[in-house]
């Protein structure tokens, strides 16, 4: 399950003001090492479209793999590596987002702004691609966003020259308009009320480029409302990604989740990650999307595994209506 978020703020709000956009990245960590019983709504993934494939650059998997498959603990474990190494796929990403605007525009992305960006994986990625590149980031979360620079940007040229952090709410304005918005890993989902996420997609339209293009993804299917737990070996068993969908309540669609790693010693980092969100559905944000100014907002969706109909190919194309999955991953992309 992807949920590329890299810090949860606890927020107050006023009854007549929104609420500030917590950004739901990486959130809150608890440190427990001890070996945790699992939970018997506990499953393996399966079902259609369980997150996005994984398209990472098989030289990097193997960089260090001995040295670090044997200090990985909880005692000892970095949360933000492990998260990258098991839901971030910036590679992937930045192939469809810029094939998808020169689709549409019939031009190069260059200028992005990365809304919830914590690490800003997605960003350095792009960055790397051309040096006319250039991105801008907001978080309101400082820790992710300097992890990131070390670990992210020390590889890119100029990357950090190119590359404009703000520390501030996802609905204050760029510095200036991006051709591109993103926001990724469904952490719009920290937007309880119609209110509030009609506020963030007002904001998003008025701050884009006159031909500006907004994109999201999405998480949903029958499984993505079960309270359940899911595994992953990560490099081929190094740890254990595990995906706790912990509660759910249809008649508010309050949703929360967490990610714990396990590792081989038995330890276990248990929510490393936590996520207090709504769960919205695609037809209520092409709703509010269109609300909010975008003239229009196409669908895409991940094809099938020929060797496995049960997984996603990692290969997402357009379709307005999509396949009716236990689980699915979309995107959605809107143009002003």
């Amino acid at each position: 399950m992807n949920a590329d978020h890299d810090s949860a703020a606890s927020v107050s709000i006023h009854d007549d003001a929104p609420a500030p956009a917590a950004t739901p990245s990486e959130a809150t960590s608890s440190q427990d090492t001890t070996t945790k019983e699992k939970r018997s709504k506990e499953k393996d993934s399966k079902g259609k479209n369980k997150g996005k494939a994984k398209q990472k650059d098989k030289a990097k998997k193997r960089k260090d793999k001995k040295a670090r498959k044997a200090r990985l603990t909880a005692e000892g474990a970095d949360r933000h590596d492990l998260y990258q190494r098991s839901v971030n796929s910036p590679e992937t990403d930045v192939d469809f987002t810029m094939r998808v605007f020169q689709d549409l525009r019939g031009r190069p992305l260059r200028r992005l702004r990365e809304d919830f960006c914590g690490t800003a994986a997605l960003a350095a990625e792009f960055l790397s691609r051309d040096p006319q590149n250039r991105a801008e980031g907001f978080d309101l979360d400082p820790l992710p966003i300097e992890w990131g620079k070390e670990r992210n940007f020390s590889g890119v040229e100029d990357g950090l020259a190119r590359m404009d952090f703000q520390l501030r709410d996802v609905r204050e304005p760029s510095s200036q308009a991006p051709d591109m918005t993103l926001a990724q890993n469904f952490s719009y989902f920290c937007f309880k009320t119609r209110k509030e996420l009609l506020g963030y997609f007002r904001a998003v339209h008025a701050n884009l480029a006159a031909d500006g293009v907004f994109q999201m993804d999405l998480y949903g299917g029958p499984d993505s409302m079960v309270e359940q737990q899911e595994e992953r070996d990560i490099e081929d068993g190094a740890f254990t990604y595990v995906w706790d969908q912990k509660e759910y309540w249809p008649g508010t669609g309050e949703y929360r989740c967490a990610i714990h790693f396990r590792f081989r010693d038995g330890t276990e980092l248990t929510d490393a990650f936590e996520y207090e969100w709504r769960l919205w559905t695609l037809p209520e944000l092409k709703d509010i999307l269109a609300e909010a100014g975008f003239k229009e907002t196409r669908t895409y969706f991940e094809g099938t595994d020929p060797e496995d109909e049960e997984s996603g190919n990692g290969e997402f194309e357009e379709d307005p209506r999509g396949e009716n999955c236990l689980a699915w991953i979309g995107y959605l992309v809107s143009l002003k």
